[in-house]
């Protein structure tokens, strides 16, 4: 986009305008007309435990549910979650109310999630916490695997691969610089979770390569590292007892955030690059687009709360082809924790009519997660607003005239062969 700096600013104080009077006041001037979010599913174990084992060497904790799916706090949380947020979204004017039939609400709600147990389970929870009373449909790719959420899985990238390495070799800049950046993240790690003589794959060089499916996967420190940082952040959340978290090396969310620096490398150094997000998101982002903008009243996208439920790698994505940059409580820059959500919310201003949009992140802090805080507005969900320079203050926040925001994302956007019908 041709904007100066985008600036992602933290706004948990845009949760706390805690009064009924303050959003009387500004409803009186803006009214909520629809919520598209994107949300990442809940807390799971790692995917691989046997890979896990063999790459430091050491057997790793047993969780409660398979490898891979959501548990049950994980599903509590989101839970929680959703019912803070649409009390968030109704006081702003969003056109939903419980009170009516659960037939009628499900008509003002379209909820779309990957193909995995985890993402699924996330949606129900989400539907849940909107209202328990009514059981809203989830729905969901009849396919294997969805183009919205799978797209690089399915081989969207494979075309442009020699320009992604390229770029991803002008990042690393040098072996040695990479090597030496990272020398004392690979180091921390290794104290934390390696047996003796394992973890090679932090001495090895940082490459990326075509996987058999035609998926750009980095080699080296930050392919098993970010898997290994992700667990441990994943075990502090689920409430593991801390003797067993990174095997006893973690004593608060700081050691979690100190252990996750070859997690974020990997979003620093792939999910980054712009070919390989506009391959990897163009299809999920056309479609937050199109229901931002869709005039067409049957389509389900056109509905008051549309919610897509997917993984942290379709958040930093899209997150990439905005140009948005965040620094959340606990975390490290742009993370993206368990029921992070990026949500674009649509405002009219009552006095002109004229449409604006708002573009948030927010997330649970790690402590939030470890000791499953129900959210209010004493405790809210840190929040951070994307502002590019031709958007305004507000009093709902940071607001971006639609029709610029939505002409402008299209320049990111890669036009792409579907093999499948979408939302089938």
């Amino acid at each position: 986009m041709h904007h100066k700096k985008v600036l992602g600013t933290l706004t948990t104080a845009m949760m706390l305008i805690g009064s009924c009077q303050t959003y009387a006041n500004s409803t009186e001037q803006y009214q909520l007309e629809q919520v598209v979010t994107l949300v990442r599913h809940g807390i799971r174990p790692q995917t691989n435990t046997e890979a896990l084992n063999q790459a430091t060497g050491k057997t790793w904790p047993t969780w409660s549910v398979p490898d891979g799916h959501l548990t049950a706090r994980g599903y509590a949380g989101i839970v929680n979650q959703a019912q803070y947020q649409i009390g968030l979204w109704q006081q702003q004017g969003l056109a939903f109310t419980q009170t009516q039939p659960c037939e009628t609400q499900q008509n003002q709600l379209f909820i779309w999630a990957a193909p995995d147990e985890r993402t699924q389970k996330t949606a129900q929870a989400f539907a849940t916490g909107i209202n328990p009373q009514c059981h809203f449909s989830v729905n969901v790719s009849k396919y294997d695997q969805d183009p919205l959420f799978d797209a690089l899985k399915m081989g969207s990238a494979e075309s442009v691969f020699k320009e992604i390495k390229q770029q991803f070799k002008q990042k690393i800049v040098s072996q040695d610089q990479v090597q030496a950046r990272y020398h004392n993240a690979g180091q921390s790690l290794k104290s934390a979770v390696c047996a003796p003589d394992s973890c090679q794959f932090l001495s090895e060089p940082w490459k990326l390569k075509l996987s058999q499916k035609g998926q750009p996967k980095l080699s080296g420190p930050a392919s098993e590292g970010a898997n290994i940082g992700e667990t441990i952040r994943l075990q502090y959340s689920e409430n593991f007892p801390l003797d067993q978290v990174a095997f006893g090396h973690v004593h608060n969310a700081n050691d979690v955030k100190n252990l996750m620096q070859l997690h974020q490398a990997k979003y620093v150094y792939l999910n980054e690059i712009m070919p390989y997000a506009q391959m990897g998101g163009s299809i999920l982002y056309q479609q937050i687009l199109k229901a931002l903008s869709t005039t067409q009243t049957s389509s389900p996208l056109h509905r008051p709360l549309v919610v897509f439920v997917g993984h942290d790698t379709n958040i930093s994505e899209i997150k990439t082809l905005l140009g948005f940059h965040w620094q959340l409580p606990q975390y490290l820059a742009d993370d993206i924790p368990p029921g992070g959500s990026l949500t674009f919310s649509k405002y009219k201003e009552l006095k002109t009519n004229k449409q604006f949009v708002k573009i948030d992140f927010s997330a649970r802090t790690l402590d939030q997660w470890r000791q499953l805080t129900p959210l209010s507005s004493q405790q809210p969900l840190p929040q951070a607003t994307l502002q590019y320079n031709y958007c305004k203050p507000t009093p709902v926040g940071t607001l971006c005239p639609l029709e610029q925001f939505l002409h402008d994302a299209q320049k990111n956007i890669v036009p792409m062969a579907i093999k499948q019908p979408l939302f089938e």
